[in-house]
């Protein structure tokens, strides 16, 4: 088994303070503190930037500084009630019984305040309470961390509180990482905080479309538009379920609606244009597109329908246009590297860069024949006759009709 490494200062913090609890020690002392108090807080404070402290300061100056915060923290106990550790190698847990969360934000700021008369180090800080509705005791040290979760992003030096946001936050972390139900989970107790967060009601919604759960999504955002009727991403996200469900023309409105909302969000105006696509109104969603564009430098997928649009209205130069802005983002999309080439192909210019377009598309879907269909062409376009042949031939098994082509390469009958 691997060895793990020892914490920065810790054994400078063992001369100190021999009996420091470190890691599960103090979560055991946090228990057993927890179980026998009806009213406390909890703190974890993080040394901010330590990693960088370390690399450029080095171990022995780190080490100092973790000692010199453990001394200010050691010595507001010798007037107050509170009990201390170290859960890791930046973050410093305080279990302090009989205090609020104003008295427990004024410990921090104190701490904060001690440390800035020794150095130029600085410490965010986490505060969590109990009684805090619906959470039990054992969970309050672990809502103290998610708060100092939270304090990240509002930069260092910082003291927040425990709350809906925090738990937003962890939830978002946990979707990252692949976790939705125990995203839910967490969005469910944001909720239990703050039951008139949008946000998070949003946020529930995503998750249950994503686990295909589309009349649990729908209840969620329809909750959150009856908290803010102006709230854009709930109405797209509302006429996404909807599409989701096979109802195109309620999403429609929905999109619209969002549009009306938000003019400018290109999200919105894609997914309007793909409804206008599928009902053939090739020029309305040609103007939702370009205004798409417009309002994004990102998005593969916006440039590839609107390269796609364009070629409908046989408009080749804007399609290879869009179509180079869609490969920059996306190198690796089949389908956009097949049609850039055969659109340098039409053009009669770059002719090389277009077979290398077409052949690094066949070889990601090898099984496609248009894209074998259209690097043929481009072969008998540059007098390449053998290689034509044998992706015609390859086009021809996998459906594509280019058994004219073949025969004319066959009987040298090629113009």
């Amino acid at each position: 088994m691997e060895q793990q490494q020892p914490l920065v200062g810790a054994n400078a913090l063992k001369e100190v303070f021999p009996q420091v609890l470190v890691g599960e020690e103090f979560q055991g002392l946090f228990e057993s503190s927890a179980a026998r108090s009806d009213r406390f807080a909890v703190l974890v404070i993080r040394i901010d930037d330590l990693d960088r402290t370390l690399k450029h300061l080095g171990e022995h100056i780190t080490s100092g500084v973790v000692v010199r915060l453990a001394e200010i923290i050691d010595g507001l106990s010798k007037t107050r009630p509170m009990k201390w550790g170290r859960l890791d190698q930046e973050r410093f847990p305080c279990f302090c019984p009989e205090r609020d969360e104003e008295a427990a934000v004024q410990l921090a700021k104190e701490i904060q305040r001690r440390l800035a008369l020794t150095g130029e180090e600085t410490v965010s800080v986490g505060v969590a309470v109990y009684p805090f509705w619906p959470f039990e005791k054992m969970t309050i040290l672990d809502n103290a961390e998610k708060a100092l979760d939270h304090a990240a992003f509002f930069g260092p030096k910082t003291v927040t509180p425990f709350d809906a946001v925090s738990l937003n936050i962890s939830a978002d972390k946990l979707y990252q990482y692949g976790d939705i139900d125990g995203a839910i989970d967490e969005f469910k107790r944001a909720l239990a905080v703050d039951p008139q967060n949008v946000n998070v009601q949003n946020s529930l919604g995503v998750c249950y479309g994503v686990q295909g759960k589309l009349d649990l999504a729908i209840d969620a955002f329809e909750t959150a538009i009856r908290l803010d009727p102006e709230d854009v991403m709930a109405t797209y996200n509302l006429g996404l379920a909807h599409l989701k469900q096979g109802d195109r023309e309620k999403a429609l409105g929905l999109f619209l609606q969002a549009h009306s909302l938000d003019g400018e969000n290109p999200e919105v105006a894609y997914q309007i244009a793909v409804c206008c696509r599928e009902k053939d109104q090739t020029d309305a969603a040609l103007e939702y597109l370009e205004k798409a564009a417009r309002n994004t430098r990102k998005g593969a997928h916006i440039f590839q329908a609107l390269g796609e649009c364009y070629l409908e209205k046989e408009m080749i130069q804007e399609a290879a246009k869009a179509y180079e802005k869609a490969i920059r983002q996306n190198p690796t999309d089949a389908k956009t590297l097949s049609a850039l080439g055969y659109l340098y192909g039409a053009l009669g210019e770059n002719l090389e860069i277009a077979i290398v377009l077409c052949r690094e598309s066949t070889r990601i879907d090898p099984n496609n024949g248009l894209y074998r269909y259209r690097l043929g062409k481009l072969y008998l376009q540059s007098e390449d006759y053998e290689n034509a042949a044998e992706q015609l031939k390859m086009a021809a098994k996998l459906g594509e009709d280019s058994r004219d082509l073949i025969r004319e390469i066959v009987n040298g009958e090629v113009k």
